[in-house]
């Protein structure tokens, strides 16, 4: 009798340790699984990327159209101990050059602003431009997102629309132009009677 209940215990063992060893991989759940949080995904609409040594932060190109004039947004990080001017260019139109401090960044969100014209992309495509920095010399081909005002948080960085008043000064300053604000006429002198 006692046989009996030692093997009904083993067996009861035995089941129990399959079952748990069922659950454990059909669930997924192992040890050599890494955890989803180990892996960063940043939270942006632009692209990361690097070219040699500066880092591109969330960047993208605002515009209303492939013909339009689109501003470029982000941030540009130098991680070289020495100053740096980027250079970006599209298939057409004048090249934007944006400096950075040594071991700095450079918010593009900030007047004046960075435009390329034409934008050369319809809002939702991607639209390929030349990124250069003169600390290393090195050029990369990169491929930016076009978006239009559709996202609230854009919509105070867009470029003019076709048609429309110029913006707040400083908003679209072409790169290197000082920021000028609106001329407004003169007063009339009142006449005199």
């Amino acid at each position: 009798m006692a046989t009996t209940t030692l093997l009904a215990g083993i067996r009861n063992v035995a089941v129990a340790l399959t079952l748990g060893a069922v659950l454990l991989t059909g669930t997924g759940c192992s040890y050599d699984n890494p955890a989803e949080t180990t892996k960063i995904t940043p939270a942006t609409n632009g692209i990361n990327t690097v070219v040699g040594a500066i880092k591109l932060a969330d960047f993208l190109i605002l515009s209303h159209g492939a013909d339009q004039p689109g501003r470029i947004m982000g941030t540009v990080f130098n991680t070289s101990s020495t100053d740096a001017i980027v250079t970006i260019s599209g298939n057409s139109g004048p090249k934007v050059s944006i400096p950075v401090k040594a071991n700095g960044s450079t918010s593009l969100a900030q007047p004046p602003a960075m435009m390329l014209d034409p934008t050369a992309g319809a809002p939702g495509s991607m639209v390929t431009v030349s990124v250069s920095e003169d600390s290393t010399g090195t050029s990369a081909d990169v491929q930016l997102p076009v978006l239009d005002s559709t996202l609230p948080e854009y919509q105070s960085y867009m470029p003019a629309a076709p048609g429309s008043p110029p913006a707040t000064p400083g908003s679209t300053a072409s790169p290197g132009t000082p920021e000028t604000s609106p001329t407004s006429p003169s007063p009339s002198p009142s006449p005199t009677h």
